[in-house]
């Protein structure tokens, strides 16, 4: 069984509702393949947190959750049903995700020909002989509006709707992403120039992609459920060390580390975190938070580390790793998975998942150690702030002020893809349909431009006028822009 026949059957297996043979199948992959791992680990996670959450002693815990208890109850029976049925579709589906990668591309091709500005402008007619060198749109007289010009497309790279894992980084010349090859998954670099692939990685990864000038860091896989952190020479693709998972227990969320200007790279796992050397992967010091569940991944700001969990903020020493101070999460006391972590100008603000679709917004003044302000909102996967604004996506994409949290705006959209900033636009992917990329003001919310037939759930990364995106096919996408 290879990696894409277990991505369709990953739900079903962490859910226990596959045959026997299938299972074994399913099971004998995850030996030998880091990726599909990875994203395991992410269901059983999703499962894990759903099957707590839905305890009646949890919600006597937390009453407003009780009125949405039958709601979930009947939903989970829905999902029930739906799963035993699944089975019985299993060919169909295949085919369906054939065709649903032809179509992608088919509609990429028509979206060359049809970019829908928000006024309803068409694009021009495109010269049929060499799509890839020629204009996708005539310059439009909004200013705001680019040409666009489809630069060149590479097939093949890792997509696993919703993970985190499979995410695509761009470091100087190199475009850095997981691809599959000999039914195994591996780390590519390819040039952002011609989409040519530069080289492999001599080791098999799971991804949460994280690049600097000379070293490319990722997670592989080192047995029954434990990761490692690697690094790999940008140069070459080779191996240059290694620092293994430490603890016993599985990982139960990988997240990708964090750089710091000191030439020092910070990992956490679980409830631990780990500060190494970036030249040879020594550890310099190790910090457990034991109670509060899951902590984030790491933010710094001012020479102090930041880190959080269900019930509180902390502030860690960066040479030492000791606590400097910690800040309780208000009335919170609980969420599922990892927190989110944002921080700007002194403030640091943080999404925990509450559960059955619902989040707490919160933002604590780091100077004056206090908490500025909280809210709820739907489940955030995605936490970004900027400027004086604070970006948020779950389904939709929202700005709130970031001094007082109040809704600025809101763009429905459906989708899974982070918001992207850049030049003043904020870009993100509408899956709705045949789906399409979205520019916004990013003040405003209005609509700057779309471009159609675009389904992804990967970052819309803009280097020098070039935009580049992953589809959900597995393809990436290369566009310039002028004007």
């Amino acid at each position: 069984m290879d990696c894409s026949e277990v991505s369709q059957k990953i739900e079903l297996f962490v859910l226990g509702e596959l045959p026997k043979s299938e299972r074994v199948a399913v099971k004998a992959h995850l030996t030998t393949c880091p990726a599909c791992n990875a994203v395991q680990a992410e269901y059983r996670l999703v499962v894990n947190n759903i099957k707590e959450a839905a305890q009646p002693d949890s919600l006597r815990a937390r009453p407003e959750l009780v009125e949405g208890f039958d709601f979930a109850c009947r939903v989970r029976s829905a999902v029930r049903a739906e799963i035993h049925s699944t089975a019985s579709r299993s060919l169909a589906r295949r085919i369906i995700t054939i065709a649903g990668s032809v179509a992608a591309c088919l509609l990429f091709g028509l979206a060359i020909w049809h970019v829908w500005i928000y006024s309803g402008s068409k694009l021009a007619s495109m010269a049929a002989k060499n799509p890839s060198k020629e204009t996708l749109r005539e310059a439009s007289s909004t200013p705001d509006v680019p040409s666009i010009l489809q630069a060149w497309q590479h097939k093949g790279a890792r997509s696993v709707p919703r993970s985190m894992a499979d995410g695509v980084v761009i470091r100087g010349q190199n475009m850095y992403l997981l691809v599959e090859h000999g039914g195994k998954t591996y780390v590519a670099a390819l040039d952002i120039k011609t989409g040519k692939q530069k080289w492999l990685s001599d080791i098999q990864s799971c991804g949460y992609l994280l690049a600097e000038d000379s070293r490319l860091y990722c997670l592989s896989l080192s047995g029954d459920e434990k990761f490692d952190l690697v690094a790999v020479d940008t140069a070459s693709g080779k191996t240059l060390w290694k620092y293994p998972q430490k603890h016993p227990e599985p990982l139960r969320s990988p997240c990708r580390p964090t750089l710091l200007p000191t030439g020092h790279i910070c990992w956490t796992t679980n409830t631990t975190v780990h500060m190494l050397s970036c030249a040879n992967g020594t550890a310099l010091w190790t910090h457990p938070i034991p109670d509060g569940g899951l902590l984030s991944a790491a933010a710094v700001v001012n020479n102090n580390l930041y880190v959080a969990n269900a019930i509180g903020l902390y502030c860690l020493n960066i040479t030492t790793g000791h606590e400097s101070w910690r800040l309780a999460c208000g009335d919170v006391t609980s969420a599922q998975g990892r927190p989110l972590l944002a921080a700007a100008d002194g403030e640091i603000y943080v999404a925990l998942s509450l559960g059955l679709g619902a989040s707490r917004l919160l933002c604590m003044d780091i100077t004056e150690h206090k908490m500025l302000w909280s809210r709820t909102a739907a489940h955030v996967t995605h936490l970004y702030a900027i400027g004086d604004m604070l970006y948020l996506r779950d389904q939709n994409v929202q700005a709130l002020d970031r001094t007082t949290g109040k809704l600025l705006w809101t763009c429905q959209a459906t989708g899974c893809n982070p918001v992207t900033y850049v030049e003043e636009l904020a870009y993100f992917v509408d899956s709705s349909d045949q789906g399409r990329l979205i520019a916004l003001n990013r003040y405003t919310g209005s609509k700057v431009w779309e471009l159609a037939g675009m389904r992804s759930c990967s970052a819309f990364i803009k280097v020098n006028g070039t935009g580049f995106l992953k589809t959900q096919d597995g393809v990436i996408y290369a566009i310039i822009f002028k004007g």
